[in-house]
């Protein structure tokens, strides 16, 4: 139904760049709402993983990216790839609704896909954000982005959770498939210590794992999650079984989303939702990604 939904709704979708702001004191005009068909609502929430290639693609790509954000209404969103620190700061001054958070890492003094975290201020405060392996470049060419998040829209009940950005290394070569699984063991023996140590056991790791979890090369590189129900579940893993794709070019399921089982009980019946932009969103790979965003959607408890 989504499919055939969102296929009756695409049209010409470019957003009003040139209208002028709206007298609120904003500097460019609300984002579009009907871009495409809704991902979120009002009782759900949504963590999504989005690979937005090399961003921004063209000066355009801010105004799409808003939009869709606000079209698809996605509470929390864990990008990568972001190659502009100016287009950043549009984006989020072009979201009427979020705020975000952007790694520090750079390549070196000029050049950076840096990992960041948008999220819905009415409902979501951020703590300190947090490196992970900074100094672990081999395993980590960008080091993963670490952010609590205490989740409270006053009318469900309360949630604190620590998402986990990661861009993991790219490459079909067989080194790069050992530096991925040398950096999901690093991430798992992080965690092991962490939630066993008494700290936070509500974690989401999400974003582009560059990995294919069908193959068996992907699966032994995902060992260390793949191999410990008791601890994570890898969200995406019904996408991947059902054929469904995040990276268009190749036609594979690249992004991934894990919890862990501190989250089980809040993540009761949550889906993985990948709203296929491309088939419905003119332009989109050509001027946003060549990646599409993966949505994790769960129902909000009621308040106490």
């Amino acid at each position: 139904m989504f499919v055939l939904a969102a296929l009756a709704a695409c049209r010409d979708v470019a957003p009003a760049l040139d209208a002028a702001p709206d007298g609120d004191g904003f500097l460019y005009p609300p984002p579009r709402t009907d871009v495409v068909p809704a991902v979120g609502s009002p009782d759900t929430l949504e963590i999504a993983a989005w690979n937005i290639e090399n961003f921004p693609a063209e000066a355009n790509t801010p105004g799409y990216v808003a939009d869709l954000i606000t079209s698809l209404d996605l509470d929390v969103i864990l990008v990568e790839e972001i190659a502009s620190e100016t287009a950043w700061r549009e984006l989020l001054d072009r979201l009427r609704e979020h705020d975000g958070v952007l790694s520090t890492h750079r390549y070196n003094a000029t050049d950076y896909q840096k990992i960041g975290v948008i999220y819905r201020t009415s409902m979501v405060t951020p703590g300190a954000m947090t490196l992970l392996f900074s100094t672990d470049s081999y395993a980590f060419p960008r080091p993963p982005l670490s952010l609590p998040l205490a989740i409270d829209d006053h009318v469900h009940a309360p949630l604190q959770l620590e998402v986990i950005g990661v861009h993991l290394k790219a490459g079909v070569g067989q080194q790069d498939g050992e530096r991925r699984k040398l950096a999901v063991e690093a991430i798992d023996t992080h965690l092991r210590a962490q939630i066993d140590g008494g700290g936070e056991d509500e974690v989401v790791l999400a974003g582009d794992y560059n990995e294919i979890v069908s193959t068996v090369e992907g699966r032994n590189n995902l060992a260390a999650i793949l191999t410990a129900p008791d601890r994570y579940t890898l969200q995406t893993q019904p996408n991947a079984t059902n054929n469904e794709i995040s990276f268009v070019p190749s036609s594979r399921l690249l992004d991934h989303i894990t919890t862990t089982t501190g989250l089980a009980a809040e993540l009761t019946g949550a889906r993985v939702v990948i709203p296929r932009l491309h088939a419905i969103y003119s332009g989109y790979v050509a001027h946003v990604s060549d990646h599409l965003p993966v949505v994790l959607v769960a129902t909000l408890p009621p308040a106490p």
